[in-house]
């Protein structure tokens, strides 16, 4: 969701900032963003996950203490970064469809270019509201109204989180979504995307673990196959989904490792210019749902595990856990 920033890209360039041979603890404390407000953190006493109220509750932060000092390597530079959510809803307009709303989990990053004003409208950051939640030692649960990316206005849509951790230090991610609204739209949405600093790799299965040949694979507990792509420009890959991605940084030799629903597309790619805080290159990788009908009324859901590992050892690990699932609800055309 990095739209129309690059002016402030090249603005921030400018500042050279060197950070040479910097540890993971140093990385990870002193130069830790992130938005102004109160943060919640559930833990396993391994697995750590904070989310951010203010914006949506949003995960700012996946960390182990057991991997490269407890570093976290999620992006918090403004409300379209993050481990989050978020829709692309679009209307036919003269026989075109046109993009009308981007629905963002954390919210809008203010002055942004939107498509109804060539000028651009400029806003303060709005991030989206809470309406409710709570929680506990491992487990979190939020009811968030998502505003819309370009503009900060409310939507008619409803996002629901909630997530636990394992005893084993996994997180499971499960959202629901619900379309309150009366129109019909054509739907793009990321489930999820996760933007990452100093990530400079991902990986991937070059073998599902949810087919025959996988699931003999971890009978034997075999090294898992898969590829590690380096890339320099978003989006540097298309895939399609064998069950989960990850964002590496090798540098400091850990990755997020998340499964995604088998089937669907994935995208990964840096942006090395988004130079923020010297914490480049940044990097995104995402599943999405792309060109969906949503009818009124419409709710579908999203199971999905989070882990931090090690390239060496995460892809066993993610490996092990369940199935991502992407499963429709209710969407029913109106009468």
């Amino acid at each position: 969701m990095i739209r129309n920033r690059w002016k402030a890209c090249l603005l921030i360039a400018c500042m050279v900032w060197v950070f040479a041979g910097i540890p993971a603890e140093a990385y990870g404390s002193h130069f830790r963003p992130g938005p102004k407000g109160k943060d919640v953190t559930i833990s396993n006493g391994g697995l750590s996950i904070k989310f951010n109220i203010p914006w949506g509750g949003v995960v700012v932060s996946v960390s182990n203490r057991h991997v490269a000092h407890g570093l976290n390597i999620v992006d918090t530079h403004d409300p379209g970064r993050e481990l989050q959510v978020d829709q692309f809803l679009f209307l036919m307009i003269n026989g075109h469809w046109s993009l009308m709303l981007n629905p963002t989990q954390a919210g809008s990053f203010g002055h942004q270019a939107f498509y109804l004003h060539p000028h651009g409208v400029i806003h303060p950051e709005i991030g989206s509201k809470v309406v409710r939640w709570n929680a506990s030692r491992t487990h979190f649960h939020a009811v968030i109204d998502p505003v819309d990316y370009d503009t900060g206005h409310p939507t008619k849509w409803v996002y629901v989180e909630d997530v636990r951790i394992s005893a084993k230090g996994v997180a499971h991610f499960h959202f629901t979504f619900y379309n309150h609204g009366m129109q019909t739209y054509l739907l793009d949405s990321e489930v999820p995307t996760l933007y990452s600093d100093w990530t400079d790799a991902f990986l991937y299965p070059l073998v599902s673990p949810y087919g025959r040949a996988g699931r003999s694979l971890l009978l034997q507990d075999a090294k898992w196959p898969v590829r590690m792509v380096r890339g320099s420009r978003w989006p540097e890959g298309h895939l399609t989904s064998k069950g989960w991605i990850a964002n590496i940084d090798t540098r400091n030799n850990i990755g997020i490792f998340y499964t995604t629903p088998v089937g669907r597309p994935e995208t990964y790619g840096v942006f090395a210019r988004a130079a923020f805080r010297g914490r480049n290159p940044l990097g995104k990788s995402n599943v999405t749902v792309r060109k969906a009908i949503s009818y009124p009324g419409e709710i579908y859901l999203i199971d999905f595990s989070v882990l931090v590992s090690t390239p060496q050892n995460g892809p066993a690990l993610i490996s092990k856990q369940p199935q991502a699932v992407l499963k429709v609800i209710r969407n029913q055309p109106p009468e």
